[in-house]
């Protein structure tokens, strides 16, 4: 996967936050998860509620390539991919309805 592939798989959250959604086998979630504590201030990694093997890495606009930069590093053993069929319903905040 290429970095132009990564960058065109972000999604602009506001003009701060961008989300890269990734498929990702249950077994590696938490191994994706200490790969960016480990690299502390890169990006937060947030399984959706309801979804099947989907994970959210949230990061800033600024940190954005870094994040790609990682993703990249860490993918032989993480074994991702880039998450193309999210549901809609998967990328709003359920917690904020009434």
């Amino acid at each position: 996967m290429s970095n132009s592939e990564l960058q065109n798989a972000a999604t602009r959250l506001d003009p701060i936050a961008v989300a890269f959604y990734l498929r990702v086998p249950r077994s590696h979630v938490v191994l994706l998860q200490t790969y960016f504590e480990l690299y502390d201030g890169v990006a937060t990694v947030r399984t959706l509620q309801g979804s099947d093997q989907i994970v959210c890495v949230l990061t800033t606009t600024t940190q954005a390539q870094d994040c790609i930069d990682v993703l990249g590093a860490i993918r032989a053993d993480v074994n991702w991919e880039i998450a193309k069929d999210v549901p809609h319903d998967e990328l709003t905040n359920k917690t904020d309805t009434p």
